[in-house]
């Protein structure tokens, strides 16, 4: 049965998927690969396909009204943790399982994140420009936290706001936190006080740092209003989605004075315009979306594609469905033996 079972790979010709289709070779099944990205081409390839895997491209609805008509594809899995050019409405209404590589970079971003607080915090960028221009100075350095017994505050606490609040802990910081769809009890077993809403994490933090999806709950979801009620002696820090930050708003803010600083490793506009007034800036750190990548790290994610793809295909769940609501619209998901004998083979090898 398992010689049965494809995956069909979305990706350029020059990418090596040893890595993600381990698992389907451990279960004697195959991945095929379709080069082209246009949803005409992903249409038909997907016809004789179990499971699709993608590196990342923007999915519509015509590809999953597809898939929910053909019947054979149960679902796809996309590389790293944003989902935001995903259409999931209508691969839940369709039945099409999401999964992504939720995980995989957690170190890594998350050690991002708190390179950026320590450059923020100590006023890096402007003090190394002085001194590379050849200024020794004492001057400008109010304001400059102590760090110890200040407060972090993080919006979303998946695994990446997780880890960033145990990073910020061992600083001796006071970490604070909102997640709507974690109760409290969840987020004081974590070792962070619980606070009801954003505006009340961006009034608090010395540090505030989003790590959150882009979608429509979370665009724009720091902007005018808490850059309003941040203190002046706070800092941003994004290494979660350009657009979950109001850009326009934050300059306006950093112009004004309003806030600190920031430090950012993502932009509304990507690759990020060379006349955004964010690159100018002495009190604005940039990175160029690089957080979650180490060789490690992006290893991990192309296994862990190939894991959730043989999940899907063979009946199980995804260990990183996101789409949940489609369990109500699919309930014949089991643990078939192909899933218990890819395992049993993986474990042997």
């Amino acid at each position: 049965m398992g010689n049965e079972i494809r995956g069909l790979y979305v990706g350029p010709a020059d990418t090596d998927i040893e890595q993600h289709t381990r698992a389907f070779r451990a279960i004697g099944a195959q991945v095929d690969r379709v080069e082209d990205t246009d949803a005409g081409a992903i249409i038909e390839a997907v016809k004789g396909a179990d499971v699709m895997l993608s590196q990342g491209h923007a999915m519509d609805a015509q590809v999953f009204d597809h898939m929910g008509r053909n019947g054979r594809c149960k679902g796809m899995v996309s590389f790293g943790h944003g989902f935001d050019g995903i259409d999931l409405e209508s691969a839940t209404e369709n039945g099409i399982i999401l999964a992504n590589t939720a995980s995989f970079g957690t170190e890594e971003v998350s050690n991002h994140t708190m390179m950026l607080f320590l450059v923020a915090s100590r006023k890096f960028v402007l003090h190394h420009k002085l001194v590379t221009s050849g200024v020794w100075t004492r001057e400008h350095l109010y304001p400059m936290g102590h760090i110890s017994g200040q407060t972090f505050g993080i919006i979303g606490l998946g695994y990446i706001g997780r880890a960033v609040a145990r990073k910020a802990k061992a600083f001796g910081m006071n970490v604070i936190a909102h997640d709507p769809l974690k109760p409290s009890w969840d987020i004081k077993e974590y070792g962070v006080e619980p606070v009801p809403s954003v505006d009340e994490v961006c009034r608090r933090a010395d540090y505030l740092s989003p790590h959150v999806y882009l979608n429509d709950a979370t665009y724009h979801m720091i902007g005018e209003r808490q850059f309003q009620i941040m203190k002046p002696t706070a800092y941003l820090i994004n290494c979660s989605r350009g657009p979950v930050v109001d850009e326009k708003a934050l300059i306006e803010a950093l112009q004004e004075g309003r806030i600190a600083g920031a430090a950012l490793d993502v932009f509304e506009q990507e690759p990020v315009d060379p006349d955004n007034p964010l690159l100018k800036m002495d009190n604005v750190a940039v990175t160029n979306h690089y957080a979650s990548h180490s060789e490690a790290a992006w290893e991990r994610a192309q296994t862990q594609m190939g894991e959730e793809a043989v999940r899907i295909a063979t009946g199980s769940w995804p260990m990183s469905l996101i789409n949940p609501e489609v369990r109500h619209v699919i309930r014949d998901r089991s643990t078939p033996l192909q899933w218990e004998t890819y395992l049993a083979k993986l474990l042997a090898s």
